[in-house]
Formats: C-alpha cells, structure tokens, sequence
C-alpha cells in the first residue's frame, strides 16, 4: 500500500497521468479481487495509509487536484477508487473530513 501511495504522490508530482492512471486502476482492481468481507479492511487500509493525503495535508487539495487534470481516463480512474472508499461508513468521514469538496467535484464529474 505504502508503495501504490509513493508512485502515486511522484507520477502527480512529475504530471504523468498515465502512471497515475495505473496506480489507481491497480489499486481499484485489488479491491475489486478481494471478497466483500475483506473489502472493509482494504478500505481501511487505505484510509489508514491516507492515500489521498487528506489527513497529512489538512485539506482536500490532492484529490481535487487529480479532479481537476483534463483526463477521461483520470476521471474514471479517481472516482472509481473514491466509490471503493465511500462504500464504508469510515471511508465516508475520511472523505468529507474537510468538506464536501470531493463529493461535489465527482457529481459535477458524473453530470458531465
């Protein structure tokens, strides 16, 4: 997981979508592999490894930035995870710990 959360944080840093891209396909598909009972753990997982930097950062400035990238295929990718996250009560408070920035970014998303 801590290495998913690295090549994440350096393909954003260098705007390499694609490598984006991919990190967050695999992670979507790992918990996609895993049985719905050990879904919750992944999600906790996930929330505990604080992949989309909300936690360390104090804001929702990572997720909204990868919301904003002019990519399909970014789009699809980030919303996907976020629906693994938010399918949780805990994955729900991780996301609007800082607001309903997310949620309102992806319905906007979804509109389009």
């Amino acid at each position: 997981m801590t290495e998913h959360k690295m090549k994440l944080i350096k393909a954003k840093e260098e705007n390499n979508v694609e490598n984006v891209i991919e990190v967050l396909l695999s992670l979507r598909v790992n918990a996609l592999q895993i049985s719905p009972e050990q879904r919750r753990s992944l999600v906790a997982e996930l929330i505990w490894n604080d992949m989309f930097l909300i936690s360390k950062q104090g804001n929702n400035n990572f997720v909204l930035d990868l919301l904003n990238i002019k990519s399909h295929g970014l789009k699809h990718a980030i919303c996907a995870l976020i629906s693994v996250i938010a399918s949780t009560p805990h994955g729900v408070e991780y996301l609007i710990q800082k607001g309903m920035t997310i949620c309102e970014k992806v319905i906007t998303i979804l509109k389009d």
